[in-house]
């Protein structure tokens, strides 16, 4: 006697196509050949590490953000920031003044090159650096102010110029999260004395790896940044200065050349995914929006929301991944709970607006191969998960 065995059916949640923060495969299979033909040219040339392939990219890339001069490529943002605090001059033992409720690498940065972060909260609406706290945290070491360009949009940068102006204190403005924003009319690195981008490839525009660049309007900050990046070598075997070795490679700048004329239309579709979720939640007393700022040009690097309801943040995080939806934390611990952070003096209650983001942000995918039926996908379960029906 024959026993057939028949699979159960499986669960609606099974047959779920997963819902990821980013689809790098739909991104390369968007650009075809384009990319491998590029990445194949620099093979075939030799040339990779800084080169034309850099060389290009810093130029349209300045030219994308309307610098006057070109970009200085580095190994990645973090080396990014580092040059380009060097670059503005800024020193060990000098304080500088940012954001709590951002990658730690904003203020590690200030510390590795053994100047003091001096930390100031963040506005509970739009999660940015607020210039009137900023300001309340500038002493007399203060020699520099980094906002951080949160989730894709601008900090109010021209506050921090009129008050970096009034304070003659300079400007560094952490752009790793806009490539192409604006806030004002401006884009990142045009008010600012410098800005620091990375190309981690999660980003906007990412490269295939690491990659970082320095935008300054200084040209001064210009020719320091390319000697620092170079072991501070103005030429070849000439050390002016003690810098590092951290030079964009010739592979990534060829990937970032093929992405660079995607990126605009990207950013439109990330806006209208993002007007798509707003929509959706508009209504809903559970979640609190994080605000685009008045006249910003947002290009939602990550699309975050305020989990304010009954429902625990970790409930609807759970009930999001039940459905296959990749939902994530950005940030889920202040920098100054860090224990690298211990020395720099703060306790637990010192940035209320910043820990309080830290509890209840939630950052839903918002990438721009994400289809509208996958945008009314994780927007009905969100709904659901806050409302305690996930």
């Amino acid at each position: 006697m024959s026993t057939s065995l028949t699979a159960p059916d499986p669960s609606p949640a099974t047959q779920l196509r997963p819902i990821g923060p980013v689809d790098l495969a739909a991104e390369r299979a968007a650009l075809g050949p384009a990319l491998e033909d590029a990445v194949l040219r620099v093979v075939r040339s030799g040339a990779y590490v800084l080169g034309p392939e850099v060389e290009r990219f810093e130029q349209d890339f300045a030219r994308h953000h309307r610098s006057p001069n070109p970009g200085v490529g580095v190994a990645n943002g973090t080396d990014a920031l580092i040059v380009a605090l060097r670059a503005l001059g800024v020193k060990a033992g000098d304080h500088v003044v940012t954001s709590p409720f951002t990658f730690f690498a904003s203020a590690g940065a200030i510390a590795w090159i053994g100047a003091v972060p001096r930390l100031a909260d963040v506005e509970l609406d739009t999660a940015l650096l607020d210039p009137r706290a900023a300001e309340a945290a500038i002493d007399a070491r203060t020699t520099c102010v980094l906002p951080v360009h949160l989730y894709g949009q601008l900090a109010d940068v021209r506050a921090f110029r009129a008050l970096a102006d009034h304070r003659r204190i300079t400007v560094l403005e952490d752009a790793a999260q806009c490539h192409g924003a604006e806030r004002d009319g401006y884009r990142a690195g045009e008010l600012g004395d410098a800005a620091a981008f990375s190309f981690y490839p999660t980003k906007n525009l990412g490269a295939c790896g690491e990659g970082g660049l320095v935008l300054s309007r200084r040209a001064d900050v210009v020719a320091r940044a390319k000697r620092l990046r170079d072991h501070g070598s103005p030429a070849k075997y000439q050390h002016a200065e003690i810098g590092t070795n951290s030079r964009l490679q010739g592979l990534q700048g060829a990937v970032l050349n093929v992405k660079l004329p995607h990126l605009d239309r990207w950013n439109a579709r990330r806006r209208a995914i993002a007007a798509r979720y707003d929509a959706a939640f508009a209504d809903c007393a559970e979640l609190t929006l994080v605000r685009a700022a008045p006249d910003a040009t947002h290009v939602y690097h990550q699309y975050a929301v305020r989990v304010t309801g009954t429902v625990p943040r970790a409930t609807v995080l759970e009930a999001l991944q039940a459905q296959k939806i990749a939902a994530a934390v950005h940030y889920p611990t202040p920098v100054h709970f860090q224990e690298a952070a211990r020395s720099w003096g703060y306790a637990p209650g010192a940035f209320p607006n910043a820990e309080r983001l830290a509890r209840e942000v939630v950052c839903l995918p918002v990438h721009p191969f994400l289809s509208d039926a996958d945008v009314e996908r994780v927007a009905s379960a969100t709904l659901a998960a806050v409302r305690g029906r996930g």
